[in-house]
């Protein structure tokens, strides 16, 4: 049956496999509705005792052959749907998948955040939607925090006041442990590897060129991945101990987001600035607009950003309602400095989908093209792109547009948008452009007959000295 299936399908073309993807898709999600229903309806009427459980876990581990993990998935999946059929209409029809509708379960289901779900869940929906998963993860984690503050920092301070970390050596091997900690620290510390795992894979380029020159490209790296991330750790504990004794600190490789009203309610909040308590909102404080959390993603506590802008070991980056940090202007073609940086907050990888390349080793690659849409060199026009996609997209002639949850999204020549299955075409934060109208032709040109002669021998008959000949020009019509 399957190798049936992989003959009929390796004769289709790149188009006709994702129809045939976006069908067994369309069905899978399906199934999921059905059987977070199917859950829902034997958690309601108990049926798992007829089977001799006492929870529709061991149910479902019973009747699906799934690990515990998976049950309890499941389970608190089908309980959302049941609260809120639309989400299951969503997976249903293949707009969203079954690790969406799990974050929004764990929103749902946090034991105080869970509280005001009712009162954002159609905004976390659209949001399920038109987000990448890693995307809604961030959104879904700031929903959390800004819904149950005290439990956030609590959560967070936990973890930092039962920090710890080993180094033991048994047999000659090491073992290196570490757990706990701020986000900031955390955030600081894996930044710092990542760096030093990217500096091992590049000695290994040059060396491989050294070896093999022209030819570098067809012999394998003289590391393997696993073999450099070691050697990174080694030499990041190698350089702590050789690095001069008058040496500054580098250049903050932290950097914390964070929105206007969320900085300045935390900073009121520790009696550092003034603000008019009595002053109404226009409009209640959308939570998933707010931002406190490092260039990676990492959800970092109000309170702790206060602490960081305190101790003035990160940059802080306030952004305003449109995600604008700084604006540079069309002086400069390449991306540089802040203008560089700025644009590199705003997203935490590659904005190409399904990238994991994270934006601190991205290059900067302009929305509309410098050259032929006259697009601006500022963070509003520019978005990370890792080196292979920054060169895919102008090799096949693609654009970037942004929608209104700050995502780019690539176009096609023909004006396809490159989404998910099965996914609806996005709203875009502008408006659509006008459509192109060819330019009117020139007005014809009148001349007399005497000056359309001149120099040219005449044939013939010729007209009057006094008749015109009337030129369209018609190569620019």
């Amino acid at each position: 049956m399957f190798a049936a299936l992989i003959d009929e399908l390796t004769g289709l073309s790149p188009a006709a496999l994702d129809g045939r993807l976006a069908s067994a898709k369309r069905r899978r999600d399906g199934a999921d509705m059905e059987i977070a229903a199917i859950t829902a309806v034997v958690e309601q009427r108990q049926l798992f005792q007829d089977h001799g459980h006492r929870s529709v876990n061991g149910y479902l581990k019973q009747q699906l052959n799934c690990p515990a993990a998976e049950a309890r998935r499941i389970k608190r999946r089908s309980r959302l749907l049941d609260q809120h059929p639309e989400i299951g209409d969503l997976l249903g029809e293949s707009r969203v998948g079954a690790a969406q509708a799990d974050l929004l379960a764990d929103a749902f289901l946090h034991r105080v955040a869970g509280a005001r779900f009712g009162e954002f869940a159609s905004l976390l929906t659209s949001q399920a939607e038109a987000l990448e998963y890693a995307d809604l993860k961030i959104a879904i984690d700031h929903f959390v925090v800004h819904a149950d503050p005290d439990g956030s920092f609590d959560d967070q301070q936990f973890h930092e006041e039962h920090r710890s970390a080993s180094v033991t050596v048994t047999n000659g091997a090491v073992s290196v442990l570490a757990h706990g900690g701020d986000p900031i620290a955390a955030t600081e510390m894996k930044a710092i590897f990542e760096r030093a795992v990217e500096t091992e894979f590049h000695r290994d380029c040059d060396t491989r060129r050294r070896l093999h020159g022209d030819d570098h490209l067809a012999h394998p790296l003289p590391r393997t991945a696993a073999q450099r991330t070691f050697d990174a750790l080694h030499q990041i504990f190698v350089a702590s101990m050789t690095a001069p004794a008058d040496g500054k600190r580098p250049e903050p490789v932290v950097n914390i987001v964070i929105d206007p009203t969320t900085a300045m309610e935390a900073l009121a909040r520790h009696g550092l600035i003034d603000i008019d308590d009595n002053a109404e909102a226009d409009q209640p404080v959308d939570p998933t607009k707010l931002r406190c959390h490092t260039s990676t993603g990492t959800a970092v506590h109000p309170d702790v950003a206060v602490k960081a802008m305190l101790r003035g070991s990160v940059r802080r980056v306030i952004v305003d309602a449109n995600d604008v940090v700084i604006n540079f202007g069309r002086t400069q073609r390449l991306f540089t400095g802040n203008a560089r940086r700025a644009a590199q907050l705003l997203v935490t990888r590659c904005a190409h989908r399904g990238c994991d390349v994270p934006a601190e080793f991205c290059d900067v690659d302009h929305i509309d093209e410098w050259v032929a849409h006259g697009g601006r060199t500022d963070q509003g026009n520019g978005g990370p792109a890792c080196n292979t996609h920054d060169r895919w997209k102008h090799q096949q002639g693609l654009r970037g547009r942004r929608d209104r949850n700050g995502r780019i999204h690539l176009i096609k020549p023909d004006g396809t948008v490159i989404k998910p299955l099965n996914a609806r075409d996005p709203v875009w934060a502008d408006p659509d452009p006008p459509p192109a109208q060819s330019p009117a032709p020139p007005p014809p040109r009148t001349i007399t007959w005497v000056d359309w002669t001149r120099g040219r021998r005449a044939r013939g008959t010729a007209p009057h000295p006094d008749s015109t000949v009337t030129i369209y020009d018609l190569q620019a019509a």
